[in-house]
């Protein structure tokens, strides 16, 4: 069973499988488009803005001067500033529009896609290996430290864009896309990855066993910061704090709200409270069970539930 977004995600036999897209067992989760025909001002057009997805989760926004009817899963031509370039629609509608900027000068959607236009996207597609491996063995040759990691054709090969990631800031990179010009006579651009993009755009399973959150449902990725982990009482190793990239993982993030807001119930850490043993420090929480555990003394320490001890407890003067 697909999810339910009638191939807006790239399922359901779409020829963008593989460019973002999930199958037949689909986790990603859609944004759903609440104001389909609605208008924000009763004095303007319906929105031509449409969302575009490419390759690579990439996403993008056109318009659709021609009115065309459209409809999420569509597969498109779209124009782009140096020649044309296929997507499959992702978004269309009001909704699109309140998150749009206005005033760019967006480009345009030409068509729906024809079945020659998918017979040529699917050529294309295939012959993204073959354009890795060249690439790969010119920069061997060149000696350049880098990491190929994926390549992707416009529709019409008028440009190549080579996608890699390299620990260098500065790389000569020059030689490199002369002889690729050469080869594919065409506009080669290399195009570097942060290692979260890396990973969401080479896929895999994380430690949960599900398919990576950033390579099938995610849209942004925001930073995760060592103080959602403590937060979360994650009390494990860095190491199984970090994910496929070498980053934290995003998952510590999802739940950190709830984490803050119960915390909220418990007495903070290192304050005093009181408990049916006598007055203690609060030294840990365990918001899973509800339980504090307080030093009473120097050797001696106890757990309590959140329903057996008193706080804020103030400090005695002797």
């Amino acid at each position: 069973m697909a999810c339910g977004s009638n191939g807006a995600c790239g399922c359901s036999g779409s020829t963008l499988v593989g460019y973002g897209g999930c199958n037949d067992s689909c986790p990603s989760v859609q944004i759903f488009d609440w104001l389909p025909k609605s208008s924000k001002d009763p004095g303007r057009d319906q929105c031509d803005l449409v969302q575009v997805a490419f390759k690579g989760r990439r996403r993008k926004i056109y318009r659709n001067k021609r009115h065309i009817p459209l409809r999420a899963g569509d597969d498109v031509i779209v124009s782009e500033q140096r020649g044309l370039d296929y997507g499959q629609v992702s978004l269309t509608g009001e909704l699109l529009h309140l998150h749009a900027k206005e005033h760019l000068n967006y480009h345009q959607i030409l068509r729906l896609a024809s079945s020659n236009d998918r017979n040529i996207h699917l050529k294309n597609k295939a012959s993204e290996k073959d354009a890795l491996a060249t690439a790969r063995k010119i920069i061997r040759k060149k000696q350049v430290k880098l990491k190929v990691v994926d390549s992707e054709w416009q529709f019409d090969r008028k440009r190549l864009s080579i996608f890699y990631t390299s620990s260098q800031k500065k790389l000569p990179l020059g030689p490199v896309i002369g002889d690729l010009r050469k080869h594919f006579e065409t506009r080669v651009d290399f195009r570097r990855l942060r290692p979260r993009e890396e990973t969401a755009r080479i896929g895999g399973l994380g430690v949960c066993g599900r398919e990576l959150c950033c390579s099938s449902w995610m849209r942004q990725m925001p930073p995760v910061s060592i103080h959602s982990a403590r937060k979360t009482q994650s009390y494990i190793s860095e190491e199984q704090l970090l994910g496929r990239c070498g980053q934290l993982k995003c998952c510590l993030n999802y739940e950190l709200e709830h984490y803050m807001e119960t915390l909220k119930s418990f007495p903070r850490k290192h304050s005093r409270v009181s408990t049916a043993n006598g007055i203690g420090k609060v030294i840990d929480r365990n918001i899973f069970s509800r339980t504090v555990r307080v030093r009473l003394d120097k050797f001696f320490v106890e757990e309590f539930s959140l329903e057996e001890i008193e706080y804020p407890v103030k400090k005695q003067h002797t």
